[in-house]
């Protein structure tokens, strides 16, 4: 086994800047989580609750169980990676990227041979244990991968600039995601070998990250992570963490929303389907790239803040004066208008990961040690209720409106909610993200301060660890 410091002697680590390799390395993971999580928003709903029938009274209840499973298995998986013991298995967080990795295809691969058509009781044990079981891989691989840029560098400019590639990342695994539902719609055969090829993909690219990329023993070797109880509290005094998470849970609820109902969307996109889900991806994609790389460049000039309010107000109107247009008579085709319009307006959300990492930066000075596993389990805890929160409320809604599960066509009041839940919903949880994200108080001279002290810091640390 290579031990940390002979890693460490090997490898310049230049802290304000990856080198090339590294930063393609790293965001090549970036496919695999698309690919793996896309598919799966995308078509869980539609293959349990619409596909296999699943009473809504299991589907609420297993999202509730999910939910409460889920969010603690999130905040336990992170801090597991915080105390993995390096010199014993050489990383505290790629190794569970390399083997973990290829685990997380499995699961994904299996879950979609169901288990029964007609049995209820046994559909919703496949529900239950298949989403649990995929989360949990999706958890332990992803977050120790997110945990893995803020300890390779502390420059923000370079952060923003690796999530804007991770972006890019994210549109080359989005192509699969693309054809997903289609092939799905079409033939579960078929779509169950398509499964198979995605996961063998994923497994490989998530071996390979977990292969070739490096850690930075020297800034937490010789640190004692705090107990689990003194972690928490400290964690929650932090009002950038609280802040932080409440901004993040509404728009992961709109996501989850926006993601998830794709298959219900379609009764008001116009086109047939496989020209709605290409035009749907090909809009949110590549019009949601061209916006992050004019708020990232808007940001070396404008605070982060202020984009992010800026942002949203935009994005608010454009939900509300959608809807009221919408709701009209023949007005289908222009939810394409304004679903670019929202897609351009949310591109501050590119910032979302980068403020996370500044909270860990100033947890760091606060206290001394690197917890970004920590911080990602406990905010991936709050976060993980937004998704069964979202399916919750947005199946909930359809009902009451009178949607039907698997008709060809729907009624004129279904209609109506489901564009209800398209624009209103959204615009709700916004609001609520707007309040959460004004008292983010890492900005201006604050947010200056905590970048000079966490360099002075890490380069004490380096220097410790040469010794």
């Amino acid at each position: 086994m290579v031990k940390p410091e002979e890693v460490a002697k090997k490898q310049k680590i230049d802290t304000a800047k990856l080198s090339g390799k590294e930063t393609f390395i790293y965001v090549l993971g970036n496919i695999p989580t698309t690919i793996l999580g896309g598919i799966f928003i995308l078509l869980y709903v539609n293959f349990f609750w619409d596909n296999l029938k699943l009473q809504q009274t299991y589907f609420i209840i297993g999202q509730i169980i999910y939910m409460v499973i889920n969010a603690c298995n999130d905040f336990f998986l992170g801090r597991m990676s915080d105390k993995t013991n390096v010199e014993r298995w050489g990383s505290r967080r790629l190794i569970y990227i390399k083997w973990g990795g290829p685990l997380w295809s499995v699961v994904f691969f299996l879950m979609w041979f169901p288990w029964s058509y007609t049995n209820q009781f046994i559909i919703f044990l496949h529900f239950i244990i298949s989403i649990c079981a995929f989360d949990m891989f999706l958890t332990l691989v992803v977050i120790t991968r997110m945990a893995l840029l803020p300890e390779l560098t502390e420059n923000l400019n370079e952060r923003n600039k690796i999530q804007f590639y991770n972006q890019m990342m994210a549109t080359v695994g989005a192509i699969p995601v693309i054809f997903a539902l289609s092939l799905f719609e079409n033939s579960l055969e078929i779509f169950q070998i398509f499964a198979g090829i995605m996961a063998i993909i994923c497994a490989i690219l998530n071996f390979i990250v977990g292969s070739k990329m490096r850690e930075r023993p020297e800034l937490y070797k010789h640190e004692e992570i705090p107990g689990l109880i003194k972690s928490i509290k400290e964690a929650l005094k932090s009002r950038s963490f609280i802040s932080y998470t409440g901004f993040a849970f509404f728009n992961m609820v709109n996501f989850y929303i926006g993601f998830s109902f794709v298959f219900v969307f379609l009764y008001i996109m116009y086109f047939d389907v496989f020209t709605a889900i290409l035009l749907y991806y090909l809009i949110t994609i590549l019009f949601g790239w061209f916006s992050f790389g004019i708020f990232i460049k808007l940001a070396k000039k404008v605070g982060m803040q202020k984009l992010i309010i800026r942002g949203q107000l935009c994005a608010l109107v454009v939900n509300i004066v959608g809807f009221i247009v919408v709701i009209q008579s023949g007005a289908d085709i222009l939810i394409w208008i304004f679903l670019i319009l929202g897609t351009l307006a949310n591109g501050s959300l590119i910032f979302g990961y980068p403020y996370l990492m500044l909270v860990m930066d100033e947890d760091e000075l606060n206290y001394g040690n690197r917890r970004e596993g920590m911080f990602l389990g406990m905010h991936t805890f709050f976060i993980k209720f937004s998704e069964s929160v979202a399916a919750i409320v947005a199946t909930s809604v359809l009902l009451y409106f009178g949607f039907v599960r698997g008709a060809p066509q729907q009624s004129a009041e279904a209609i109506f909610g489901i564009k209800f839940l398209f624009f209103i919903i959204p615009a709700c949880n916004m609001v609520f993200a707007l309040l959460s994200i004004y008292f983010y108080p890492l900005q201006g001279e604050r947010l200056k301060e905590v970048k000079e002290k966490l360099k002075i810091l890490h380069d004490d640390k380096t220097e410790a660890y040469k010794l």
